[in-house]
């Protein structure tokens, strides 16, 4: 099982950022295993057929309408590479028992068999996919197999619960991925467009809200009937000009909180506004977005011991790009 916490207690998590450190520390635990119990195990070859990575690239550059300059196929061989670490270490955990990959096995081997209609269990027939290596080359197992040990390495970072430093810091280094837009509480009287003094009315009733002080919540028998209703919740700009328009929205943002203004054009009229809460933009604090943050810190995490265990796993192999009779020795 890769669950990283067994190794690195998790506020120790940070370091996953400083690979020289990272590595100086697996480079003391490698000198020390060796002096205690001699010379290291051959890492065990993994040989990546060179026809898989020049598939890839000319894929890369199909795709791209041009030759790939020497940059882009590194990156592209690379991932060629970490998909084979990938799908290596998966085999090393057991993940071709997957019921999934069994059962994708299975359909391989009894469409290729001399004798299909042979009463023979889905492990079985996984089981002869796998002896007879018709497994290795289809592309929905070596997906299920590489997702699946990505996802298992990743889960040793989403199982733990990050502690609130982190998240608070996180917030305070990404405030625009929690950002609240502004919000604005109205009421508001409507003065239908089709009558020949609208503007007038409405100029007319403003004085009589205002003489009477008439409040927000007992004005909603002035004025005429409308598809918005007087009382509006909080809402952003966003909805707030989906209702009445662009320049509706405009003037809103410039009325005064608390008393009765206008009056205001839309669509549908002239309007009457009291606006009663008006919240600006702003970022809010970690007790109300934990839950978005605490999925991002995760997730980045997550993404960064991924990244770190695959170097390992590299380490871990004798990795080789193979050509026939002539391999060459994978950096990547």
């Amino acid at each position: 099982m890769d669950f990283p916490h067994l190794v690195f207690p998790f506020p120790a998590l940070k370091l996953l950022k400083s690979p020289a450190l990272h590595y100086a520390a697996l480079g003391g635990l490698w000198y020390a295993a060796v002096s205690l119990w001699g010379a290291p195990p051959a890492a065990p070859p993994l040989l990546i057929p060179a026809s898989r990575v020049e598939s890839a690239l000319q894929e890369y550059e199909r795709l791209s309408g041009r030759p790939l300059s020497p940059e882009e196929s590194r990156i592209v061989t690379k991932a060629v590479v970490d998909q084979e670490v990938l799908y290596a270490y998966a085999k090393m955990l057991g993940l071709d028992k997957d019921p999934v990959v069994e059962q994708r096995l299975a359909q391989i081997a009894t469409f290729v068999s001399e004798n299909p209609h042979e009463a023979k269990s889905v492990e079985e027939r996984a089981d002869e996919a796998v002896s007879l290596g018709i497994g290795e080359g289809d592309l929905v197992v070596r997906r299920i197999m590489i997702d699946g040990a990505r996802r298992l390495i990743r889960a040793g970072i989403l199982v733990r619960e990050p502690p609130d430093p982190l998240l608070e810091q996180y917030l305070r280094d990404h405030p625009e991925q929690f950002q609240r837009p502004a919000r604005t509480r109205l009421s508001q009287i409507l003065i239908d467009a089709h009558k020949p003094r609208a503007e007038q009315d409405a100029r007319d009733l403003l004085h009589r809200l205002r003489r009477d002080a008439v409040p927000p919540d007992q004005a909603s028998h002035y004025g005429d009937a409308g598809l918005v209703k007087p009382e509006l919740p909080d809402l952003p700009e966003r909805e707030l000009e989906r209702l009445f328009g662009y320049r509706f929205t405009t003037e809103l943002a410039k009325l005064p909180v608390g008393e009765w203004s206008g009056p205001v054009a839309s669509r549908y009229g002239m309007h009457l506004v009291f606006v009663r809460e008006r919240v600006m933009e702003h970022t809010p604090p970690l007790a109300e977005v934990r839950k978005e943050v605490r999925t991002e810190v995760r997730a980045k995490l997550a993404d960064e011991w991924l990244a770190v265990r695959l170097e390992q796993l590299k380490g871990e192999f004798s990795i080789q790009i193979a050509d026939g009779d002539k391999t060459e020795e994978s950096k990547l």
